[in-house]
């Protein structure tokens, strides 16, 4: 049959018989035919045997296996013999044998070739599925194959366009190269020429360093014989130094007096009582409650305070009000300690000079009084924030170191006093001579004044250098009267003095020279309005003896200043020139203890400290009044405590 036609089944063979092989020994098998039903039935009953066939179901047999060429032509020849022969025959049911081996055997062949041709053909079928599954995979193998080469194709051009261009830069790459290689070639050859020359160089630098040498042994020779005369000349000169070192120290001996008079008459050009006004920077948060007071600083010696805006009295319009003011010095917000003490350092100096010096701060409370004058309380202090007591200590030992270099000798002495409740007491301790004596929180030795004031001398402690009285002042500062109050969270409640008592001498020609200066510093405590403040009890006692000690004072200055005035009257020859004037220096203990400072024969200079804040309006006002006050004083000329050169006097070599 042709490829894809189905295929037919022909008649089943009937089972074979046991015993034939045995009658048909020349395997000429007989076979036993039947019809399409009987074969039927003898499927279904495999016991039953078919006996007979006839020529047509022969015929249908043919023509199933005619797929075969081989076996449709035999067919064709045994259908044809038989037809010719006229023989029909057929088995009886009776299970006769039938006669002719021939048909038989072919039968039987027949039979095989059918089975042998459906197992062919399932085969082939089996290979046709086979064939079109291989087809398909091989389809589908070739559709992917397909997309792996257009892949690959497209994979290989990404490829070969980075390689062109890997090639493209190594070409760049060699062809930078090579010129580099050029360039080295051609230093090469530079260099080559180059140390050529430099080899031609050595050669004449050895001839020039040959002619070198012997010319430098005959310059050592020729400076040998310099050092010789310079040793020489040198001595001559040292010896002629020191004669002229001895006759300027000599000269310069004689000259400090001078110097130091021309500066403190120039001193007392400018007054004996001199003010510097400072403000303080605004505190921390202070700016939060009130703002800050307008103060036009027009240049180093005047100010103008103004106020705030205020409506008038039927309130229509609004108006301020402004204050002017004349001071020897005014330092900003922006002043540190050490431009301030820059401006009274002369000053400071006079001290050793035989003059009484004081220098006292005053203003309201929270102004910074105890701040200038001391610097921070805290001991760890930087030394960029010391107050002027300590900068004027160890300005006044400096001078003394150089001044005992230039013969003098120098014995200095220091007092400590606080007025309490109109109560002197005594801050230094117990035993002369040393700042540890004293334990920590014993009660200063309260002490009392005669009548005049001059009856009583503080206890003086005597000191060698400037870190002993440092720590006099840091022990007397513990032992001072401080509380809290409303105004300020560490308020002092006394009036400190810190004295310093100098006395010196020196030899002149045999004849011994004296000088005795005191230095004192008045860190006055601050006034204050008691409904501001906030105190009560001891707090308030404290407060109103503060008051009544600066009222008191300024009962002096204004005393002083009309005094002055009947001096200048009297030099005019004008009306009141027989009319003297009462100085109630006893109406207050720190009064009485400021009478050698205020009375005329000292230098004086006040600080008068102030707020920046406008809700301290009035008190920074009270304040630069009374300073003015105490600029306009004229209270003399001050006394220098000295003396001439006496023979006989205790020896200016004497250890101090």
């Amino acid at each position: 049959r042709s490829q894809g036609e189905p295929m037919q089944r022909t008649t089943p063979r009937a089972p074979r018989t046991p015993g034939t092989a045995a009658q048909t020994p020349s395997r000429q098998l007989t076979r036993s035919f039947t019809s399409p039903a009987e074969s039927r039935s003898t499927r279904k009953t495999p016991e039953a045997t078919p006996r007979c066939t006839s020529a047509g179901s022969l015929g249908s047999v043919v023509s199933a296996a005619g797929r075969n060429e081989r076996s449709a032509s035999v067919a064709r020849r045994l259908l044809s013999g038989s037809e010719s022969k006229g023989e029909s025959k057929v088995i009886s049911s009776s299970g006769a044998t039938c006669t002719e081996g021939e048909k038989a055997a072919w039968a039987n062949a027949l039979w095989e070739l059918q089975e042998r041709t459906e197992g062919l053909q399932c085969r082939l079928a089996a290979a046709q599925s086979r064939g079109r599954t291989l087809r398909a995979r091989m389809a589908e193998l070739d559709a992917a194959s397909l997309s792996s080469l257009e892949e690959m194709r497209t994979f290989h051009a990404a490829q070969l366009v980075i390689v062109d261009e890997k090639a493209a830069q190594r070409r760049s790459e060699l062809e930078a190269q090579s010129a580099e290689v050029c360039n080295y070639r051609g230093k090469a050859e530079r260099m080559a020429s180059g140390l050529q020359a430099k080899e031609e160089q050595i050669l004449r630098g050895g001839q020039q360093l040959a002619d070198l040498q012997a010319r430098r042994e005959a310059l050592i020779r020729e400076g040998e014989e310099r050092v010789a005369r310079t040793r020489a000349l040198g001595l001559a000169r040292a010896r002629l130094e020191l004669k002229l070192l001895r006759d300027g120290t000599e000269v310069l001996s004689g000259n400090v007096s001078r110097a130091r008079l021309i500066h403190n008459e120039y001193l007392s050009l400018k007054g004996n009582i001199r003010v510097f006004c400072r403000f303080r920077p605004m505190l921390e948060g202070e700016a939060l409650l009130s703002p800050p007071l307008k103060v036009d600083l027009r240049d180093d010696s005047q100010l103008t305070v103004h106020s705030g805006l205020t409506k008038s009295v039927t309130g229509m319009s609004e108006h301020s009000s402004a204050w002017d003011f004349t001071f020897d010095r005014i330092f900003g917000q922006d002043a540190d300690q050490t431009s301030v003490f820059e401006e009274i350092s002369l000053l400071v100096q006079s001290a050793l000079d035989g003059y009484r010096v004081a220098i006292f701060a005053y203003g309201q409370t929270g102004s910074g009084k105890t701040y200038t004058m001391e610097g921070p309380q805290q001991e760890l202090s930087e030394a960029a924030d010391m107050g002027m007591t300590p900068r004027a200590v160890d300005l006044i030992f400096a001078e003394v170191k150089e001044l005992r270099q230039k013969g003098w000798a120098f014995e200095l002495h220091a007092s400590m006093l606080e007025v309490y409740n109109d109560a002197v007491r005594d801050l230094l301790p117990t035993r002369p001579g040393t700042a540890q004596s004293s334990t920590r929180g014993e009660t200063p030795r309260a002490m009392e004044l005669g009548e005049t004031g001059e009856d009583w001398v503080a206890r003086r402690v005597r000191v060698e250098n400037a870190s002993t009285v440092h720590a006099l002042l840091r022990r007397a500062a513990r032992e001072r009267h401080v509380a809290a109050t409303a105004c300020n969270d560490r308020s002092s409640r006394s009036h400190a003095i810190f004295q310093l008592h100098i006395s010196g001498s020196r030899l002149v020609d045999g004849n011994c020279e004296e000088v005795s200066g005191q230095l004192s510093l008045v860190d006055l405590a601050g006034s204050e309005r008691v409904e501001k403040s906030g105190v009560s009890g001891e707090r308030m006692r404290e407060a109103q003896c503060i008051n009544r000690s600066l009222s008191a004072l300024g009962d002096v200055v204004e005393a002083l200043a009309r005094r002055g005035q009947q001096n200048e009257s009297r030099s005019a020859g004008g009306a009141g020139a027989g009319a003297c004037t009462h100085i109630p220096y006893r109406n207050s203990r720190l009064t009485m203890l400021l009478k050698s400072s205020l009375g005329g024969d000292a230098k004086a200079l006040m600080f008068v400290n102030a707020s920046p804040s406008a809700q301290h309006l009035q008190e920074t006002l009270s304040s630069l009044r009374f300073a003015s006050k105490v600029h306009a004083c004229t209270v003399g000329v001050a006394r220098r405590n000295a003396s001439a050169p006496t023979k006989g006097a205790r020896s200016a070599s004497r250890p101090i």
